[in-house]
């Protein structure tokens, strides 16, 4: 998919309990140069790339009268697929119990700025906390927009609660979008990011890389 981490999905019909009409999806990444540790940022933002894509490929074929995708993969590109990692995303209607997940959110949709709209709320933002911002528009089905933040003062940018008022402003806690992922860098390469999936598997989480000094506002547990 231009412009993100995949570099292939690939449909497979290897899928047990789950119906004739079902498939899963096996989705590659680009392969990370050693430990996805030393790129923890782009790692968790491939799989989070994935995560959207698969509930919006599943949500596609739907609209198209397709067959139903019940659960997909996540590999590096290279790796081979195998149905013993599957992640479900069976729609609750399906009554697949081994691959089924939640029923997606009423309030997706609900209220979501066109991208004009959000990008005019992030640069009142970046004029607030003096930082530099950029937004990506990411919507396979529908919208998940991607907010990198740039400043030199990464510290005084989260003690300041900017990462709460970034978070507002794409109703992370609420829904609205397929999914959110918000992340600050620094010159230094360090960096925090959040990120939430609301469409299929449902998720939330963090990732850092290096250290950011702060005071207040603890963004992952182990920052």
């Amino acid at each position: 998919m231009p412009g993100t981490a995949i570099r292939s999905v690939e449909i497979r019909t290897d899928v047990v309990d789950a119906g004739p009409r079902a498939v899963w999806l096996a989705i590659s990444i680009r392969a990370f140069k050693g430990s996805a540790g030393l790129d923890a940022l782009g790692y968790t933002r491939a799989k989070w790339e994935a995560d959207i894509a698969a509930a919006a490929i599943r949500d596609g074929f739907v609209r198209l009268g397709l067959r139903h995708v019940v659960a997909y993969q996540d590999l590096t590109a290279g790796r081979q697929p195998h149905p013993a990692h599957l992640y479900g995303i069976a729609r609750p209607e399906w009554k697949v119990a081994r691959w089924s997940t939640g029923a997606d959110p009423k309030s997706l949709g609900v209220g979501v700025q066109s991208w004009s709209g959000l990008q005019a709320r992030l640069d009142a933002l970046s004029r607030r906390f003096h930082v530099r911002t950029q937004l990506t528009r990411y919507n396979p089905f529908g919208k998940a927009p991607v907010v990198t933040i740039r400043t030199a003062q990464g510290g005084r940018f989260i003690d300041a609660g900017g990462f709460q008022a970034y978070e507002r402003a794409v109703k992370f806690a609420g829904a609205r979008y397929d999914g959110a992922l918000i992340q600050l860098l620094t010159p230094s390469h360090a960096g925090l990011q959040v990120f939430v999936v609301d469409r299929g598997r449902r998720s939330s989480g963090c990732s850092r890389l290096g250290v950011i000094p702060h005071l207040r506002y603890e963004i992952c547990p182990s920052d």
